[in-house]
């Protein structure tokens, strides 16, 4: 197949190639300039009418001419992933102390896959399409849920943020933790403020209904308990998806933070059945004095003010927060899932398990505690772990 990146402000997607055009009763759908997606050029015998040009196949049976389309890479279907030789040292232009921390790109090479067939759906603004570090990774069913458009463009600089971290491919500046993983992109909001639930929760049932989606990274933290969300939260749980969110912000009660939501949305200590709260710690292994902590909370990432990721018109930003800290752990069970359906995909259904299982105390008392849930993530323990499964 190859990878294919539409120049036109709009393309049209349809069920069947036409015979002329215009033909409006064929279309599916519309993707926007600089939407991205793995197709196939259709041979010329299949052609109704060779005179309207190529046309191109995704995988998903869909068409699109291919006068609109800019072909950037020949691949082969399917593709054995090479985790490169180049960048399995840390490199301090394209990762931070997180990367080093717990020594990812050694990580890369030991499980033999940099995210390679694990797509993470990424709930937030959408996303700089463009971005030299993120345009190969966008999966062709990313979609807005925005106004009447379905650009998934970011104007906000949040979800472009969160996308890097999970996914950033390194191709220019920012390596995220798992760069060889596809990004579902899913616009549920066009900035961080003021969140329409009912929307997000629309986005949410969304990806439960995507059966490709493997992790669902939501790095927002809800004061109200939303019907609507809860349930779709259990859509996607029910699809046996991953789901992680953000623990919150803003700590203040030295007794613990009232419930925030998706991350609530789990049985908390010790089973914690559910969505995978997260929480951030700092480069010196604290956890962050913003990090919101309850019964709830799984576990604490890295999410401090020097985590390197994606901005907005192809540059790269420092980030923090548990939003942060959220996205990273989400690239972390990417790995672990990549390397399980590369080794024997009864392993996904322990990933979660690997990871809570083997974190580092940090708390006031041995064990869980609120304050850091099971404590900080120790990755390399969780992927031993996993391995002997």
């Amino acid at each position: 197949m190859a990878q294919l990146i539409v120049k036109a402000k709009k393309l049209n997607k349809r069920r069947v190639i036409p015979t002329f055009l215009p033909d409006p009763n064929n279309i599916e759908g519309v993707v926007n300039e600089n939407f991205v997606f793995e197709g196939e050029e259709v041979i010329a015998a299949d052609l109704p009418n060779p005179d309207l040009g190529k046309w191109y196949k995704d995988r998903d049976g869909h068409f699109y001419w291919g006068g609109a389309l800019n072909e950037v890479l020949s691949i082969g279907f399917p593709v054995p992933e090479v985790v490169s030789e180049v960048s399995l040292t840390f490199d301090s232009g394209k990762m931070s102390w997180g990367h080093k921390f717990y020594d990812i790109p050694l990580i890369w090479k030991d499980l033999g896959t940099k995210g390679k067939g694990v797509t993470v759906a990424v709930i937030d603004t959408g996303i700089d399409a463009s971005h030299a570090d993120l345009i190969s990774n966008i999966h062709p069913l990313s979609k807005s849920f925005v106004g009447d458009s379905n650009s998934i463009t970011d104007t906000d600089g949040h979800g472009t943020g969160m996308a890097g971290i999970v996914g950033a491919s390194g191709n220019s500046k920012v390596f995220g933790v798992a760069p060889g993983c596809t990004l579902m992109i899913v616009k549920a909001t066009p900035q961080v403020a003021g969140v329409d639930l009912k929307v997000f929760a629309e986005a949410v049932n969304f990806v439960a209904s995507i059966a490709e989606v493997d992790i669902v990274s939501i790095s927002y933290s809800f004061a109200e308990d939303n019907g609507a969300l809860k349930q779709a939260i259990q859509n996607c749980l029910n699809a046996n998806k991953i789901v992680l969110a953000a623990i919150g912000n803003g700590h203040l009660a030295e007794s613990g933070d009232r419930d925030r939501f998706p991350a609530c949305y789990n049985n908390g200590f010790p089973q914690h059945a559910g969505v995978v709260s997260i929480g951030a710690f700092d480069s010196g292994g604290q956890l962050c004095t913003f990090s919101n902590w309850n019964s709830h909370l799984c576990c604490v990432s890295p999410g401090d003010f020097s985590v390197l990721t994606t901005g907005i018109g192809n540059i790269s930003v420092n980030g923090a927060g548990t939003s942060i800290a959220t996205a990273f752990t989400a690239g972390c069970l990417a790995l672990m899932v990549s390397y399980a359906k590369l080794n024997n995909p009864e392993m996904i259904k322990n990933c979660v398990h690997a990871m809570l299982s083997t974190c580092d105390d940090i708390g006031p008392t041995v064990g869980f505690d609120i304050r850091s849930g099971n404590g900080i993530m120790n990755f390399r323990n969780a992927i031993s772990k996993l391995k002997k499964v």
